[in-house]
């Protein structure tokens, strides 16, 4: 029987393969089935509100995978109010927002377009209007301004979103309010005779804004500048995003019902909504990058000659690049200042605290259970307003409440101002995953980036958490924030100081570490963790696989090898005994006999004798003379009957012959019985040619085709009956 064939090689191989294909295949579709529901959920929220018709070539169409660019604009439409039926507000751009997301960038580079931006367009009507950038959307909605947008930067904008006051207030609301910092005193009231606009009403410092008070700050624009006003609007979108983006994918649905009352955009379809989420995944995490818009500030308008323009398109669209790290270092190493100082960085411009202001502070302090910390040194100008001291209180999300106070330092005129807090608080959300963390003297400093420039220092100690925020453009350098912070003690404790800071002098030696790198977000952890879930199993089960691979191939050869032994011992008993051929005569000596010394026992023409010399013990026993034996390779001829026997091997020549052991006793040279006339059937049967003694067994012979040495491991043997 012909061995089994092996298998073809790898095909176990290729199974596991298979099944590892399969498994992703499965797990690909539950993902892509469960993406289709969320972009389905996103699709169905957005039909909540109306869609953006614009013409076929105003956008620029997107590739999955691409960078997009994205216009956010405010529609500052409202109702006239009670008691003034002609006060309604015609349609009208508060806020136009760029938003630039690159898959291959590490940041996301926001810009605002100054609403009062002086610019030429073509009205529907044909009418050539130069005005400001905002009316273009009261003289032909969403369509003229996007494209008044793209002729003015040369930007392609893929997707529009707006979103009116009414539906923004709600929006916070039901999204559960921010915290934030109110960066100074905003108050506005309309008065009969006065000025009539958005009424306003906060208190400056941290603290929990909801969609009132969100809109107030959002929409206010009077006493500041432009810039003013879309740095607040980008301060609180900042706040939005790292309060809730942790959270969004957990809260997903909720978002989206949210977010399809809210906005009105152009996206409607699978196939975009499908794409923004796309971007948005890789995006989440990022940091985000404000670009300034390079505007000339007039009285009632702004201008922007081609050069400013150009510089702020080439900041937004290449400002994306990773933030210098050494550049930070560096500008903060400008924080060393000399005794002896010749050139480089300019002196910090820092004026040392009021006494009046420090008096102030001394008598509130007493009602705070934590110190009052007060900058001995700070930034600010000849003109500023006196510095702001507020105590109040604040609820955290816990529900507890918390003192707290703020300091407002005014830094320069038009509405920068920066802010110096403390708080028994000491987790607020703002103080959330630092950039960066600094030790100096007794204080460790935690820096919070804001592209290249420092938007937060804060530290911990007494038990209170205390911060310097910067101005909502962070105009304050890094330098003088850092200054600033460690000049930061407490007013009250014997009239000094109680934990005097370092003076300034003390960084000289200051070494700022690399940004901390935040950890993963939760989509992700999500797939990580699920990427763990299927390839895990599928590895133990290729690990198992290989195991019993390797036991099938050696049992399989075991089963080969004893197939392979049984064929041939079943072709050697099916084989036909050879004929037997005449072994030659020879003559040996008999025992005892006389002859002539030195005559050779094979001679020829020796004289026969009448009865054969008995058989030696050790030889076998004579084959019949009728009966031709079968040739051994390996065994001697057999003795010829009429020939004397052959001596013994291992008896020397001349020695008296060995007594037969069946003789009788007293043995002599006895004649042997004569032969059988006809061998056995067995010898006859296994084509045996030797003799062997009568008490031999065919059982001890090695059968026919064997090799003499003997059987290997493993052989089968058959053997014969004893005769």
């Amino acid at each position: 029987m012909p061995p089994e064939p092996p298998r073809q090689r790898w095909w176990l191989a290729k199974r596991v393969l298979l099944g590892g294909l399969g498994v992703v295949l499965v797990s690909a579709g539950a993902t892509v089935a469960l993406a289709l529901n969320e972009v389905g959920g996103v699709v169905e929220a957005l039909h909540e509100s109306k869609r953006v018709k614009l013409a076929p070539n105003v956008l620029a169409p997107t590739s999955r995978g691409g960078p997009q660019t994205l216009l956010l604009v405010g529609n500052d439409e409202r109702p006239p109010p009670k008691g003034n039926p002609f006060g309604k507000v015609l349609p009208h751009s508060n806020e136009m927002l760029l938003v630039r997301i690159d898959p291959n960038k590490p940041t996301i580079s926001m810009m605002s377009i100054p609403r009062e931006l002086q610019v030429s367009f073509t009205a529907p009507n044909g009418l050539l209007v130069t005005n400001r950038i905002n009316s273009a959307y009261t003289y032909g909605g969403t369509e003229l301004m996007t494209k008044t947008i793209k002729s003015l930067l040369g930007i392609p904008i893929n997707h529009v979103f707006v979103l009116t006051f009414k539906k923004f207030r709600r929006a916070v609301d039901e999204v559960g309010c921010l915290y934030m910092t109110v960066d100074r005193r905003y108050y506005h009231a309309n008065e009969p005779g006065g000025e009539q606009y958005f009424e306003i009403n906060l208190q400056p410092g941290y603290q929990h804004l909801c969609g009132k008070g969100a809109l107030e700050f959002v929409s206010n624009r009077h006493e500041d500048t432009s810039l003013m006003r879309d740095a607040r609007d980008q301060r609180l979108l900042l706040e939005l995003k790292a309060q809730y983006g942790p959270s969004l994918f957990e809260n997903r649905q909720a978002f989206e019902k949210i977010l399809g009352r809210a906005v009105e955009t152009d996206i409607h379809s699978t196939s975009q909504v499908l794409d923004l989420l796309s971007l948005l995944v890789e995006a989440q995490g990022k940091p985000v990058r404000q670009t300034p818009f390079q505007v000339t500030l007039l009285k009632t308008y702004d201008t922007a000659s081609a050069q400013q323009i150009h510089e702020s398109v080439e900041n937004f669209l290449g400002g994306t690049a990773a933030i210098a790290k050494s550049k930070v270092n560096a500008t903060l190493r400008t924080a060393r200042p000399r005794h002896h100082f010749s050139g480089g960085a300019p002196a910090l411009n820092l004026t040392p605290t009021g006494s009046s202001e420090l008096a102030a502070a001394r008598s509130k302090a007493p009602n705070l259970p934590f110190p009052l910390e007060y900058p001995r040194k700070r930034e600010t100008f000849a003109g500023a307003v006196p510095d702001t001291l507020r105590l109040y209180d604040i609820r955290d999300q816990r529900g507890h409440i918390d003192p707290a106070y703020v300091i407002v330092i005014q830094k320069a005129s038009l509405g920068q101002f920066y802010d110096v807090q403390g708080t028994s608080w000491t987790d607020p959300p703002l103080l959330s995953n630092p950039g960066a963390s600094i030790h100096v003297g007794s204080r460790t400093y935690d820096l919070y980036y804001a592209g290249e420039q420092i938007r937060t220092i804060a530290w911990h100690e007494d038990g209170a958490a205390y911060w310097i925020q910067n101005t909502l453009t962070n105009a304050v350098q890094p330098r003088e924030m850092l200054a600033m912070a460690i000049e930061t003690t407490s007013v009250i404790s014997g009239g000094a100081p109680s934990a005097p800071a370092p003076t300034i002098a003390s960084l000289a030696n200051l070494h700022v570490p690399g940004r901390h790198i935040s950890s993963a977000n939760t989509v992700t952890k999500l797939g990580a963790l699920l990427a763990i879930a299927v390839f895990l199993p599928l590895l133990l089960l290729a690990v198992w696989l290989v195991v019993r691979r390797r036991e099938l191939d050696s049992l399989r050869d075991q089963v080969t090898r004893a197939m392979t032994l049984e064929a041939r011992h079943r072709e050697r008993l099916a084989r036909p005994p050879a004929p037997l051929r005449p072994a030659p005569a020879t003559v040996a000596a008999v025992p005892g006999a006389a002859g002539p010394p030195g005559a050779s026992p094979n001679a020829q023409g020796a004289a026969p004798t009448s009865a054969p010399a008995a058989p030696d013990a050790n030889a076998p026993a004579a084959s019949d003379v009728n009966t031709p034996a079968a040739p051994d390779a390996n065994a001697p001829a057999a003795p010829d009957a009429n020939a004397p026997a052959a001596p013994d091997a291992n008896v020397p020549a001349g020695a008296p012959a060995a007594p037969d052991a069946n003789a009788p006793a007293g043995g002599g040279a006895s004649a042997a019985p004569p032969a059988p006339a006809q061998a056995p059937a067995t010898e006859a049967l296994v084509g045996a040619s030797v003799a062997r003694s009568p008490r031999a067994s065919v059982r001890d012979e090695t059968l026919a085709g064997e090799l003499p040495g003997g059987l290997r491991d493993g052989d089968v043997v058959g053997r014969q009956d004893d005769v």
